[in-house]
């Protein structure tokens, strides 16, 4: 029954943290939204946008080069400490562009987003701060295949959150940037929580040159920036586009992007443990194995979209209204919960891409997404179907062209021998 499971290896354990920690984010933006009111939340949505947009974008490479070059020293019985020190280092210059970038960017339409709030500018860069290192204390404890701990990680960055937010709530805090800067403490806490006592940073090992965890990385910062893009430029794009709808707006379509994308929220523990089984079928030239994995989880991801976008159609504006006491219709909450599967559909083929060491074909789909999304959100004049039409088109678009270059891959490597095919006559 394991080997049928279209689920890889560590899911359940990185699964349970994201169950944590999607209950928790929900109570800390309904905490939230209940002690700052409409316009303040907005400018919270917005940030909350940019977090998840540059943080994931920017240093989500790492993590996924740091776990392949980790599970490669693994292999060899190696450690991980000087890989782990190079890819803070990248990191680091990563940052330094992220904060000159938003000094610069503060006077020049960046302080508009963010309410002309300064504190929201801290919160950016202490919130990129705490991240960049979090992504790279994940990327060795996925190489290590460490999933208890990666799971961990995602619980304790949800609990401390939200407790940060009850606290400052029960106090009467009513200033946005308080809550902003919880999201920064928050990987903090999780990164302490997931290195624990488990030490696999400082074992000893061989010299770890640059070019250990650069062969893909530019095409990689291309992929998570488009991922990042496509999951979370919703109420960044809302409010450059409904700018009459008034400042409340974007944390209208936060709260009903997030309670639509709750099965692309778990899928998170899938898209972490995917990796790395795909890459051990590739390495062992099982080409059968490997389609067979990819094929399960597609048909899976494909019937769980199927049935959230009728489920959130039909319960979504009422779990919205309950929650967070804003409206929205049941269209919005059909579209939105669309683009979230037609992104996991995309983010379960790209994912084979990289796994056959075709990063740079992976990245196609997601430029592709992001070249239609100002395209399509051109066709509508209702704001927040401009948003949710752009989205789905962009997450369709991508994905029917990672599938086309996936599918062509598979024919390559067939062909040339380099991936074996089970022979079925025996």
């Amino acid at each position: 029954m394991h080997d049928r499971s279209p689920l890889p290896t560590g899911t359940t354990a990185i699964g349970t943290g994201l169950v944590v920690n999607g209950i928790t984010t929900y109570a800390f933006l309904v905490v939230a939204r209940r002690s700052l009111g409409d316009e303040a939340y907005g400018g919270l949505a917005v940030l909350w946008g940019l977090i998840y947009i540059l943080g994931p974008g920017l240093f989500q490479p790492l993590e996924q080069e740091l776990a392949r070059a980790t599970a490669n020293r693994a292999g060899r019985g190696e450690g991980s400490a000087p890989v782990f020190r190079q890819a803070l280092r990248i990191g680091s210059v990563q940052l330094l562009v992220v904060v000159v970038g938003a000094l610069v960017a503060w006077p020049l339409g960046l302080d508009y987003l963010l309410d002309d709030r300064p504190d929201l500018l801290v919160a950016l860069v202490l919130s990129m701060s705490a991240f960049m290192v979090a992504e790279c204390v994940r990327g060795v404890l996925s190489g290590r295949h460490e999933f208890n701990r990666y799971g961990a990680y995602f619980a304790a960055e949800g609990i401390s959150r939200v407790s940060l937010a009850a606290v400052l709530a029960v106090i009467g805090i009513e200033v946005v940037g308080a809550y902003a800067v919880s999201v920064g403490i928050a990987f903090v806490v999780a990164t302490v929580v997931g290195v624990g006592t488990l030490r696999p940073f400082v074992k000893p090992g061989p010299p770890a040159p640059l070019s250990e965890l650069t062969p893909s990385l530019g095409w990689l910062l291309i992929a998570s920036l488009g991922e990042a893009f496509m999951l979370n430029v919703g109420p960044v794009a809302l409010e450059i586009v409904g700018d009459e709808l008034g400042e409340e707006a974007p944390g209208v379509f936060l709260n009903g992007l997030i309670i639509s994308r709750v099965p692309l929220f778990f899928f998170q523990a899938v898209k972490a443990a995917l990796l790395p089984n795909l890459a051990r079928m590739a390495g062992e030239n099982d080409l059968t194995g490997f389609r067979q994995i990819q094929l399960r989880l597609v048909a899976a991801v494909v019937s769980v979209a199927a049935v959230s976008v009728v489920a959130m159609a039909a319960l979504g504006p009422w779990l919205v209204e309950s929650l967070f006491g804003d409206e929205i219709g049941a269209r919005d909450m059909a579209l939105l919960s669309a683009s979230g599967g037609g992104l996991m559909v995309m983010l379960s083929l790209s994912l084979g891409l990289v796994a056959l060491d075709h990063t740079q074909l992976a990245v196609v789909g997601f430029v592709v997404g992001m070249a239609v999304f100002p395209i399509a959100i051109q066709f509508a004049d209702d704001p927040f179907l401009r948003v949710e039409s752009a989205l789905v088109a962009a997450v369709t678009a991508g994905s029917l062209v990672t599938a086309a270059l996936l599918r062509y891959e598979y024919s390559v490597h067939i062909r040339s021998g380099r991936m074996r095919v089970a022979d079925k006559s025996g």
